[in-house]
């Protein structure tokens, strides 16, 4: 039973975590770490936008 339970919190979480991201691609911001920095930025997340 305690397996099945912290399973359970764990997929709620991530399920949390991908809808937080689907929502900040929606409304336009990114998920990018780059600070907003995008000259400074190594990940390519912003090739789109150039």
């Amino acid at each position: 039973m305690p397996t099945i339970i912290i399973a359970t919190v764990i997929a709620v979480i991530f399920i949390a975590v991908i809808v937080n991201e689907v929502r900040k691609k929606k409304s336009g911001k990114s998920s990018c770490s780059c600070g907003g920095n995008c000259g400074a930025c190594g990940m390519g997340c912003h090739e789109e936008k150039k």
